[in-house]
């Protein structure tokens, strides 16, 4: 009955993804899975990718960032700042480091809980989970009590046969009998106007999710950005939470 840590979206800032390990260091989790979206935006992916094998992350999945930047074309659904940023990660990594990412699989089941970065919906589609009706397509493919999620940056709980969503940035016990889907925020690029780290502890023991709220050192990691020649608005929104 070990916790589970799960982070998301840690795009490249490494005070951020620091600071999210030690605060999981300090509570001694050794179950760390990561849903994607390590590089992309920030200016320090290399370093995340290697500090996420150095502290034995035992499921990394894929992210849409993750396979832009192992395929060789830009994508044709993003911004032209966003294609900047893709291009520059791209020369920044090694060819071992851009392989891994584009071999990363899109989806893991462990016994009570299932991980994918964006929609159990045609993964390969990057869909936002967003609305009730997106949540209803995603759970017509959740097979375990549980799925956690990422790639909208903002912390949610679907509950199968409830038309709404739940925001929370606290505390929620695991609803017996239905289906969750839970969007864990995340680490490096927060949008919900909270600029502080976000991930879960999924606590199986006492049958909850814990979302932490954990503050970084942003002027680095906006330093960083600004040093790298990157798009100035990838380091600003950093300070807002957006």
């Amino acid at each position: 009955m070990e916790p589970v840590a799960i982070i998301s979206d840690i795009h490249g800032n490494l005070p951020a993804l620091q600071a999210v390990i030690a605060d999981i260091d300090r509570q001694g989790i050794q179950e760390r899975v990561c849903l994607g979206d390590i590089v992309g935006y920030g200016a320090q992916p290399s370093e995340c990718i290697e500090l996420l094998l150095a502290k034995n992350f035992h499921v990394i999945i894929q992210g849409n960032h993750d396979a832009y930047v192992a395929a060789d074309e830009d994508p044709s659904n993003v911004s032209d700042e966003t294609a900047e940023v893709i291009r520059w990660t791209r020369s920044v990594l090694t060819p071992e480091q851009r392989a891994w990412l584009g071999a990363l699989p899109l989806t893991w089941q462990d016994k009570d809980y299932e991980v994918v970065h964006a929609s159990l919906h045609r993964p390969e589609e990057w869909g936002y989970v967003l609305e009730p009706s997106a949540a209803a397509l995603h759970f017509a493919h959740q097979l375990k009590p549980l799925c956690f999620i990422g790639h909208s940056h903002q912390p949610k709980m679907f509950v199968e046969g409830e038309d709404r969503a739940l925001d929370t940035t606290s505390l929620e016990s695991v609803r017996k009998g239905s289906k969750q889907v839970i969007n864990v925020g995340s680490v490096g690029q927060p949008r919900d106007k909270d600029e502080r780290a976000c991930y879960v502890v999924y606590r199986r023991a006492e049958q909850d999710v814990w979302w932490r709220r954990i503050p970084y050192d942003i002027a680095s990691a906006q330093k960083a950005i600004i040093g790298a020649g990157l798009p100035g608005k990838y380091a600003g929104r950093l300070f807002f939470g957006q």
